[in-house]
């Protein structure tokens, strides 16, 4: 196993966030354009979008300049719960 950088690009894993979200998203809308697919698998696909509003989710709060103001914003309260506020620690 090889030792863990002592520094990672944080830009870079929200771009590749991002773009994963992007991907996951476009995966989920080309499979709801075969009618047969959407619905037999509507649940599965709504899990696709989840996904992606996660990983943009994420993107976003570790592109932001201030973490607390992300987190407030962050519209996933799931999300939100299990990264914590600092407001809770108090």
């Amino acid at each position: 196993m090889s030792a863990i950088p002592a520094f990672v690009d944080l830009a870079a894993v929200a771009d590749i966030l991002g773009e994963l979200g992007n991907e996951v998203e476009q995966l989920g809308v080309t499979l709801c354009l075969d009618p047969d697919v959407a619905s037999r698998h509507i649940e599965a696909l709504q899990a696709f979008d989840l996904i992606a509003q996660k990983q943009r989710g994420l993107a976003a709060l570790l592109r932001a300049d201030c973490p607390v103001t992300a987190l407030a914003a962050l519209g996933l309260e799931d999300l939100k719960q299990r990264l914590g506020s600092p407001f809770d620690r108090e």
